[in-house]
């Protein structure tokens, strides 16, 4: 039951939009998260999620298409491409309570799923996420609650869910493998554009250009 349930959902991002959300999560310590573990936790994050649910189907009615929003916008407090600004409500709605303060000063705790954004209707509704905690977007981050991850469905519905579903682990591997490739060939273009000048430049003789893109490629680990 599990496995059908995981292999129906779906993500779309882009590898700028995964990259930088991911940078934010792997910033904190895997210690920080320790508080999140609480039941109690959980269980206001679901409530939170919920009407923040009701907001949505709101929206959809009286706009007639889901919001167009951000995966993770630049800026989730003010940006008009944040599902937060679209929807408004409570600011207190938006973060979870049990994750790090660095993460909650975001002022958005979730990633939205944009392959609904724009659409007039959903065919399913009770299975197509909406909202997936944030830590979802890396390996380096666990679970933020006792049942896993809390996920808004378009009908209104949350779960928690202690394994992500599998297109969300695929298409993270995928944009892993495609942001080292670029990474790589930048690095490599840095290469054919400067030598070494002594071994001081760098990390392991490189010049400044090449050790930039050195440091900015071991940077992104998820």
């Amino acid at each position: 039951m599990q496995k059908s349930r995981r292999s129906r959902w779906s993500l779309g991002f882009t590898l700028t939009e995964i990259a930088v959300v991911a940078a934010l999560i792997s910033s904190v310590p895997a210690a920080s998260y320790v508080r999140a573990k609480k039941k109690a936790y959980q269980t206001q994050c679901q409530n939170n999620l919920m009407n923040i649910g009701r907001m949505l189907m709101m929206y959809q009615m009286e706009n007639d298409h889901y919001p167009k929003a951000a995966f993770y916008p630049k800026d989730p407090a003010k940006g008009q491409d944040s599902i937060r600004v679209i929807l408004g409500g409570d600011p207190r709605l938006w973060t979870c309570p049990g994750l790090p303060p660095k993460i909650q000063k975001k002022g958005l705790s979730f990633v939205y799923n944009t392959n609904i954004a724009g659409k007039r209707n959903l065919r399913n509704p009770h299975k197509k996420w909406v909202l997936i905690e944030v830590n979802c977007v890396s390996k380096k981050a666990p679970p933020p609650h006792p049942g896993g991850y809390n996920i808004l469905f378009a009908d209104g519905h949350v779960i928690a869910s202690n394994v992500l579903p599998r297109r969300i682990t695929r298409i993270q591997t995928a944009q892993i493998r495609r942001l080292e490739k670029e990474f790589q060939e930048m690095l490599a273009q840095a290469e054919q554009m400067a030598e070494p000048i002594s071994k001081n430049d760098g990390p392991q003789g490189l010049c400044e250009p090449q050790a930039r893109a050195k440091r900015q490629l071991r940077s992104y680990s998820f």
